[in-house]
């Protein structure tokens, strides 16, 4: 007599998935935008035969680091993610992984990350990934949970999700020149754009569970007029970084648009749209600024 032998399934597939999903990839467009701006902004100082391939891996690095990053955020976000409406976005809120899973999986990306960095690109790169590996988990994760402290989180987002992301390229590549601390100070503010959006729109909810975000501690009217600030201000940032190139013709324009693009909104308040301009004309600007500086 033969007894049935039942396999248990374990879902491979399924759960490969669910750690494809976890690193959030749908996100990744404009930190590997800014990986590269500081990649090619000192791609000319580099004289490598093996160009490709350093940048290939340079490429992988800031995909474990991007990927460790998403991921460490929605295993420890997973509660207030279940919560919500982000809880299809999480997997591991949805339960289609574990959260021990999800940390043992975030942590391997960082090691691989960590390991190709130390291999190829050497100690200045090494101790900025390490840097922005150990700002990105203190952001997330406890006992420190940055995203949670007034002002930490806003200064914190603007350096492992911003700054320091492209700092990172300017190191592996040797790349300093007179725009590295312009277009650093760009990113670093329009990541404090980014982090102060998430948290206006998500107020309400981090009032009622008790999270102490910077928008939550100064108010709506306040984090409000904070983001339009900051928004002014990056315009002017923008507009130093095309002053620098030397075309007077250029920058006119830029100040026109911008002179007008604010009294627009200044008289039709909409948060959305007004950032989604910038969004769409930042990448524009830093493509000419790195136009003009390869061709």
């Amino acid at each position: 007599m033969t007894l049935p032998v039942d396999l248990p399934d374990i879902g491979f597939v399924t759960q490969a998935r669910g750690y494809l999903a976890n690193v959030r990839m749908q996100d990744w467009g404009g930190y590997v935008g800014m990986a590269i701006l500081g990649y090619l902004q000192g791609v000319g100082a580099v004289t490598l035969s093996s160009g490709h391939l350093n940048f290939i891996l340079y490429l992988v690095t800031v995909a474990c680091y991007l990927g460790f990053s998403f991921s460490v955020n929605n295993c420890f976000d997973h509660e207030g993610d279940r919560l919500g409406a982000k809880v299809s976005l999480n997997p591991v809120a949805s339960g289609r992984i574990s959260m021990g899973g999800g940390v043992v999986f975030s942590v391997l990306l960082a090691l691989v990350g960590l390991t190709v960095t130390s291999l190829w690109f050497g100690g200045g790169a090494l101790t900025i990934y390490a840097i922005m590996l150990l700002l990105s988990g203190a952001y997330s994760a406890p006992p420190f949970r940055l995203k949670a402290v007034p002002v930490l989180d806003m200064a914190s987002h603007g350096l492992f999700f911003g700054s320091l992301i492209v700092l990172y390229g300017v190191i592996v590549t040797r790349g300093f020149n007179a725009f590295t601390l312009p277009i650093l100070l760009s990113v670093f503010n329009l990541s404090l754009i980014l982090e102060l959006r998430n948290q206006l729109d998500d107020i309400e909810e981090d009032t009622a569970t008790s999270v102490v975000t910077t928008a939550v501690r100064i108010g709506y009217p306040r984090a409000h007029s904070l983001f339009y600030g900051l928004l002014a201000l990056h315009m002017g940032i923008l507009v130093y970084i095309l002053n620098l190139l030397g075309n007077t013709a250029l920058t006119a324009g830029a100040v026109v648009f911008f002179v007008g693009a604010a009294a627009y909104f200044f008289m039709k308040p909409d948060r959305g749209r007004f950032l989604l301009l910038m969004e769409r004309i930042t990448p524009l600007v830093y493509t000419v600024f790195m136009l003009s500086l390869l061709l």
